[in-house]
């Protein structure tokens, strides 16, 4: 993990090393097949064509540096769904962990003017 969780994750995982101790020492729980069925998950399923059909206000959270997930795929939902803000977090693929503060306050602001 130590040798690539900067490039997975990005954000503050590029500068600071104890993250990915941190981060791996959280981890449990995780199966090879649970791990194979995400996958699977995410090369077969798109809710591209369904979005339009959203009608609750939506909060659309991505992080800046994210090489998971690049950050034009928030900006895709957030044009298609109905009444949705993007949030953009200065960060990679965990900003929640990174983050927890900046990500909550985001959320808040978002249920507060609801």
């Amino acid at each position: 993990m130590r040798s690539i969780a900067a490039e997975v994750y990005g954000g503050a995982f590029r500068s600071d090393p104890e993250l990915i101790a941190t981060h791996a020492q959280a981890m449990f729980g995780v199966t090879s097949l649970g791990y194979l069925f995400q996958l699977l998950a995410m090369t077969g399923w798109t809710s591209l064509p369904w979005l339009w059909s959203l009608r609750q206000p939506t909060l659309v959270l991505m992080g800046r540096d994210d090489p998971l997930v690049p950050p034009v795929n928030g900006r895709i939902l957030a044009r298609l769904i109905p009444n949705a803000r993007l949030q953009m977090i200065d960060d990679g693929h965990l900003f929640m962990v990174t983050r927890p503060i900046e990500t909550a306050m985001a959320i808040e602001a978002f249920l507060c003017d609801q």
